[in-house]
């Protein structure tokens, strides 16, 4: 699986990479305007489309590494006392992530045809056009990376119940 691990990482590190461009764009814009009275063009519209892409390049790895944000109370006190139940409720929570990213990625994927298809664009024509079809991509390419990272992870769980020690 470390073909995996280097795929989700490597979708991650560009999304890093992404968040830093933005930032450098982002001060560029607001020293544009305040030095030169000049603001770069379509930095509103650049930012908008990459927070969507930069999440979706960057939930699989935030997953794997155990950074999606969730409330670990139960599953904590569970684990210590029914370490068995604990992770059968992981692993379902997983089940029930995997199915939440394939009905995103479903719910998608006309999004992703229509934006390809009609050549969708945002911003002003004549000012400043991006098209909207790769984020549209990069949430779909994300959706499947994060329902498969999902599967492992509750295959991970279903296993650890089904040990003899439970850990």
């Amino acid at each position: 699986m470390r073909w995996w691990l280097a795929l989700i990482s490597v979708m991650n590190s560009i999304g890093t990479a992404w968040v830093f461009v933005l930032l450098v764009i982002i001060n560029l814009d607001i020293g544009g305007r305040a030095i030169f009275n000049h603001p770069i063009r379509g930095v509103p519209e650049i930012v908008s489309l990459s927070i969507v892409a930069c999440v979706f390049l960057q939930i699989a790895h935030t997953l794997k590494v155990g950074r999606l944000t969730r409330s670990e109370i139960l599953l904590n006190w569970l684990n210590k006392r029914h370490p068995r139940l604990g992770h059968v409720l992981n692993g379902i929570y997983h089940v029930i992530g995997a199915g939440l990213m394939i009905i995103i990625l479903n719910a998608s994927l006309p999004l992703f045809k229509k934006a390809w298809q009609l050549d969708v664009y945002v911003g002003a024509e004549g000012d400043f056009m991006a098209p909207v079809w790769p984020v549209k991509l990069i949430i779909l390419i994300g959706c499947m990376a994060a329902a498969i990272q999902f599967l492992l992870a509750a295959l991970y769980a279903f296993r650890a119940a089904g040990r003899k020690t439970g850990k």
